[in-house]
């Protein structure tokens, strides 16, 4: 089997598994803390669909070009969030809701999706396309999330996550939370140009 089927087959299996962990989300609602938002609110979803979107655009798209790059970049930043912020904050800090421990849908979504969607890029893409320039379109999806969901808070009263509901934590709390997570979001993005742009991953620069 060649490098080219064997990054087919690969994307292929991590779509059918991460679609299935988005089937359970959505008729199983994945709320922690409030079961009447749809799982849709859910930034943990929306990036498990980006990564499903990038997959399948890698499979049709034109290997190996800045548009790839950067849809690449974008999605394995969303969905490395979504599995730290769950495993190093969410799960720790809503221990009443994890007494079990982690589900296998939430491990889908917040384990094997990230896991997955990095190993698909250390293995198979081609290095050295990623710009620092590329961070500010990065950022965009995660800002847009956050101001959608403040507003919809305010007038719903309701929100996805405790780090967000200003009614319970306070104003400035949900500030420091947003300045946070914006500065983790950067810097991951900076972190994977880097490692994009080592020589430690010059092997995989000319495929594709």
């Amino acid at each position: 089997m060649n490098k080219q089927a064997a990054s087919n087959i690969f994307k292929l299996l991590l779509v059918a598994i991460i679609t299935y962990g988005l089937y359970l989300s959505f008729f199983k609602p994945l709320s922690v803390e409030n079961d009447l938002l749809p799982a849709i609110a859910y930034f943990t979803i929306q990036s498990n669909i980006l990564v499903v979107l990038a997959l399948v655009f890698f499979l049709f798209a034109n290997h190996g070009n800045r548009t790839t790059a950067v849809a690449r970049g974008g999605a394995m930043i969303y969905i490395l969030v979504t599995g730290l912020v769950f495993h190093f904050i969410l799960v720790p800090g809503l221990p009443e809701y994890f007494a079990e421990g982690v589900t296998f849908r939430h491990h889908i979504t917040h384990t094997i999706a990230p896991i997955g969607f990095i190993l698909d890029w250390v293995l198979f893409d081609r290095k050295g396309l990623m710009r620092y320039s590329d961070l500010k379109y990065w950022i965009i999806y995660p800002l847009l999330y956050w101001i959608f969901t403040i507003i919809h808070g305010r007038i719903s009263g309701l929100y996805p996550y405790f780090f967000m509901d200003a009614g319970a934590i306070g104003f400035a709390a949900v500030l420091t939370w947003f300045f946070a997570l914006t500065a983790f979001f950067s810097i991951l993005g900076l972190i994977i140009i880097r490692l994009d742009n080592m020589a430690f991953f010059s092997l995989n620069k000319k495929f594709r």
